[in-house]
This record gives C-alpha cells, structure tokens and sequence, in this order.
C-alpha cells in the first residue's frame, strides 16, 4: 500500500505571517485569526491513502478440446468467475508461451476500505471458478466441474489447465478422447474401465500420459517415439512425430536426473536455420531438430522431447 503525502497550497489568499510573534521562550504565538487558516493547511498536509488495489494475481495455463489438442481461436474466451460473481476474462493467444495459449491478471483488492476499487476485485483466498465461451456456448471445463479455485497472493502466479469436454468417469480425461484411443487400439475397455493411472496400450505409458502426448496415440503404426538418426559435425540429430498445436523443447542430461532445456535447430531451415527452444507444430509430420552443442566441456550423452 502506498501513502501519498500532499499538501494544498493558497495562492489567492495572502498568509498573514505578521500574526506569528516570538515569545520569550523561543515559541510561537498565533493569534485567534490565524487559528482557521492554519488548521485548513495542515489537514492538507496529511497523508492521504492511494486506491487500495493490490498487485494482480496472474493465472496462466493451456485450454484444450476434448481430443486434448490447444485451442487456436483467438476469439474463445476465458472466464474467472467469483464465488460471489462478479468475472475477469481473457482470450486466447495461441503460442503465448511453450504449453500456454492463455492469461489472465486476476485484479486484487487489499480490502483496507468497505468498497472495492473495481467491481471484479478479488482478494487472496477468495473463491472462484473457470469458463471458456467458445461463440454462444459457455463450457464448463473438467476441473471446474467438481472444483474450486482459491486466489493466492498478489504478484504470484497459479497454473490452470482447462481441458474441455464431459468426463463421466471422473479420471480428469475426456470421454471423447478415451472412446477414441480405445477404438483406435482396438480395446473392449469401457469408460468405467478407466483411471488415468490405467497403461491400457501395453507400452509402458499411463492413460493420462497417453492423453497428454496427443492424438498421435491413436496411431498404433506411429507411436510417439525419438530417435536418434544422425550426426552433423559431433550433434546429433533427433528424429519425432509432431502434433498439430503442440510445443516441443528438447531435454538434456549426462546423469538421467538433471536435465536441461538443450537449443536446437531445424536441418529442414537450411544452414541459416535460427537456434530455438521450443518448436510449436502447424501440422501433423516427423521432424528432425539438430541439437545445438556447446564448446569443450562434457556434452549431453541422453535426450529427451517434452510435449505440451
């Protein structure tokens, strides 16, 4: 909270300085008809407190379809609504960020007087849930439909995921998503079957890791899988099937317990190809990234593709 010192001053009215007369105790003496005028100049020299906003709460995170792909309209929006109702909102941004297509500064209020600086501040703790409007249709996504949010405090940061779409089986996936991947390897499974805890494929991935690697899932021929295809001058040259609206960053350690965020570029750009971080797929293909090594010094001997 900030405090503003200000002080009103009187250009039009001439300060009667010959009121004041020294005293033999070095005091002052003011006279009865200075007593007014003093007194209206040093009420305006007390602090007056500024709005009672606090720094805004920011929430971020990924909107996806019930087939788990990132939403790429930038007319969808998202809505923070309070437990007592009043709403933030935001749009989407495709590629805000790796794995983000949304943001939204939750206003927050110190609550040092009786009445909000603004109709939609929040304070910390308050209760709230998330929307997304997609045209005329306001969907309740998954993690809204049985919770609520809390705000934390001002200047900190909470990550929300919103995943479209109904889950009657409460594993937090969609059904859309599982009726498809179960078709898709052929599984006599039923929804009621399911947890997202649940390695339905025989591969080695939960039902929720399937469902975050995308739709890639659903060909069998084609898992998600990276290879190492080549060398170009000591780099190596990792190969993976993307997803249309994913983002991939590639991983590095020498130990397989810390890993890295490893620069790469695209062989497919030529050799002007710009370093990048992360890659974010426009349409369903296999691509090679050519990671970027370092001077001497011990090199990245395991790799890893993250997908978000």
């Amino acid at each position: 909270m900030k405090t503003i010192f200000s002080c009103f001053s009187f250009p039009a009215f001439p300060f009667p300085w010959r009121a004041f007369t020294r005293t033999s105790d070095f005091g002052l003496r003011i006279s009865p008809p200075v007593l007014p005028v003093l007194a209206a100049a040093l009420l305006g020299c007390l602090p007056a407190w500024a709005y009672p906003p606090s720094p805004y709460h920011l929430i971020y995170g990924v909107v996806r379809d019930e087939y788990g792909t990132p939403l790429m309209n930038d007319q969808a929006q998202v809505l923070l609504v309070s437990t007592g109702g009043s709403q933030s909102q935001t749009t989407i941004q495709p590629n805000l960020a790796v794995g983000v297509n949304y943001q939204l500064q939750a206003p927050m209020d110190t609550l040092l007087k009786p009445d909000l600086y603004r109709p939609n501040a929040l304070a910390v703790g308050a209760g709230f849930r998330m929307y997304v409007v997609i045209g005329n249709v306001t969907n309740v996504p998954i993690i809204s439909t049985s919770t609520t949010n809390y705000l934390g405090q001002p200047t900190k940061m909470t990550r929300i995921d919103l995943t479209l779409g109904l889950d009657s089986n409460g594993d937090g996936i969609p059904d859309a998503w599982e009726l498809a991947f179960l078709a898709a390897i052929g599984s006599n499974l039923t929804l009621a079957d399911l947890n997202a805890g649940l390695d339905v494929a025989h591969d080695g991935r939960t039902l929720m890791q399937e469902y975050l690697l995308g739709s890639a899932a659903f060909n069998p021929g084609n898992p998600f899988a990276v290879r190492m295809v080549d060398f170009n001058a000591g780099a190596p040259i990792l190969e993976f099937p993307t997803e249309i609206s994913r983002s991939y960053t590639v991983l590095g350690s020498t130990n397989l317990q810390q890993w890295a965020v490893l620069p790469f570029r695209l062989p497919s750009e030529g050799p002007s190809a710009v370093t990048r971080t992360n890659f974010t797929a426009s349409v369903v293909q296999t691509l090679q990234v050519q990671v970027v090594t370092s001077g001497p010094g011990p090199r990245a001997q395991f790799f890893r593709i993250s997908s978000q």
